[in-house]
């Protein structure tokens, strides 16, 4: 989580929105990551962070998303799709797993997701 830490500390400390944080800390860990199946990456308006993960086996590949349900409520979602379907535009991801974190503090709430992040890429 050193990348995670970096941009913790570097962050504005100051009472400005906390959502804005959340968007602005997932901006950056954004740019710093690469994806190698961009076009299934998921995307929307609650959707703040994807990143790519290992598959479950060597037939999928997976992602983890950070998404805002309410207000103090985030998920860090699971989604996998098939090797094969990469290249059907008309497929779509599965929800494989949930995870919530009932936080308010943007620190806290990207912590979380990290740990979930290194969980799944077996760190």
């Amino acid at each position: 989580m050193g990348l995670l830490q970096d941009i913790i500390e570097n962050m504005n400390k100051d009472e400005k929105d906390k959502l804005q944080q959340i968007r602005e800390l997932c901006d950056q860990i954004s740019e710093e990551e690469t994806i190698e199946h961009e076009s299934k990456l998921p995307a929307g308006p609650n959707i703040f962070l994807s990143l790519e993960v290992p598959g479950r086996n060597d037939k999928e590949v997976a992602y983890l998303t950070l998404e805002r349900e309410s207000e103090d409520l985030y998920l860090a979602v699971l989604y996998t799709i098939a090797t094969t379907q990469l290249s059907n535009p008309d497929s779509g991801l599965k929800r494989q797993r949930v995870w919530t974190i009932e936080d308010h503090r943007p620190e806290k709430i990207l912590t979380e997701y990290a740990k979930q992040y290194k969980f799944l890429r077996g760190k």
